[in-house]
């Protein structure tokens, strides 16, 4: 009589009981991790609960077969009851995980939604939490470090002016602010909503970063209008773009372009360049093309409006103009974040002085504080002291 092979049968069922409790941990940990998620208004585990769908089927299937394996081998010398009872004692194993699976997923289901949890928590914090603000932030291009960890907060209707001496990291500021660059680390609070969690491991999309691009207007030092087309053309072709991912578009594209267009000179004519809609960029003047630059951040009705140093290519008089049009938008509550060398402007003008200085916030509250001799940053008092000699 051949004996039986113990040894197989030992690992088969060592096998079955070690898979059903990585099963039954990695379930745990899921249970945990999803339920801290919801608590911090973290993304779902989109991977994990795949892999709970696959793990079932894999489980039913190594135990089935397995349990089968047993059942064959005791078969072999007689021992049918025994191998039938061990056979249906694996699959009892599995049986038990799909109960505990089901007893857990209910206890799942009875915390509050994501959605729900994240209302709630906005009905308590937005009272708190400004309408922008960063907390954190760092950014490093190979070896150097850039920023480290700069805060900024800043109310709707506020404008907050950047400053600083060259090289202290404002512009890299400005980028991070509307996602040209994405931060090392930090986070990224807009109306309430976490628009960016640098620790997360999962990376932004190009498409991620466009949509959220579009929350912030941006003017560049340099205009950066698209010579080909006209003052208009400049003003129409993003809202153009996107209006073509609408669902009614091919039905109202006649109607949705006009709208733009209607937009378009409402914008010109609140910057004084309604007269030269059809003109190129090139026959225009800096500080003309400046204002169109800012008509154009404004046609998407962005949530901020991002300036980057926008006197600096400008001589005075034509830094009057633009700044004159900085003053407007700030009586209409435009919100706005301003990098700039003119302390002038934002002594005047600005609600709030981010003070930066070799990559850390040297100092970020109310302009009049900054600018009086009670401010608490010597750094920032001699900074400025040396600008107004």
């Amino acid at each position: 009589m051949i004996p039986i092979n113990k040894r197989k049968i030992g690992v088969c069922i060592l096998l079955s009981i070690i898979t059903f409790g990585i099963y039954q941990i990695y379930w745990e940990y899921l249970l945990v991790k999803n339920t801290r998620a919801i608590r911090k208004d973290e993304s779902s585990c989109t991977g994990e609960m795949l892999c709970l769908i696959f793990v079932p089927f894999y489980s039913l299937f190594w135990w089935f077969t397995r349990g089968k394996v047993v059942k064959d081998e005791f078969s072999k010398h007689g021992y049918s009851a025994i191998g039938n009872e061990i056979a249906y004692l694996i699959l009892d194993i599995f049986g038990l995980g799909i109960v505990s699976m089901v007893i857990m997923q209910n206890d799942f289901n009875s915390l509050p939604s994501e959605s729900t949890q994240s209302i709630q928590r906005s009905a308590g914090e937005n009272e708190e939490r400004a309408f922008f603000e960063m907390r954190g932030i760092r950014k490093s291009f190979g070896h150097t470090e850039v920023l480290k960890g700069v805060d900024l907060t800043l109310d709707r209707g506020q404008t907050l002016a950047i400053i600083g001496s060259s090289g202290s990291g404002k512009t890299t500021m400005l980028r991070c602010i509307n996602f040209l660059e994405v931060p090392d680390q930090g986070s990224i609070f807009l109306g309430g909503e976490q628009l960016l969690d640098a620790g997360e491991k999962k990376k932004l999309s190009e498409k991620e970063l466009r949509s959220l691009r579009l929350r912030f207007g941006l003017v560049f030092q340099n205009f950066n209008l698209f010579p080909q087309y006209t003052v208009l053309g400049n003003l129409c072709l993003a809202p153009q773009m996107i209006a073509r991912e609408r669902p009614d578009f091919k039905k109202n594209k006649k109607q949705i372009y006009k709208e733009i267009e209607e937009k378009a000179y409402t914008l010109l004519e609140k910057v004084g360049m309604s007269e030269k809609a059809q003109s190129y960029p090139c026959q225009l003047s800096g500080g003309q093309q400046q204002r169109v630059a800012i008509a154009r951040a404004l046609a998407l009705s962005p949530d901020i409006l991002c300036f980057d140093e926008p006197t600096s290519a400008l001589d005075p008089e034509l830094t009057a103009e633009v700044l004159n049009v900085l003053r407007a938008l700030a009586k209409e509550n435009m919100t706005m974040i301003v990098v700039t060398h003119e302390m002038a402007f934002a002594e005047e003008v600005a609600d709030r002085i981010l003070f930066l200085d070799k990559g850390v916030a040297e100092f970020d509250g109310d302009a009049k504080v900054a600018f009086s001799g009670d401010c608490p940053s010597q750094r920032l008092r001699d900074f400025v002291g040396s600008i107004r000699k």
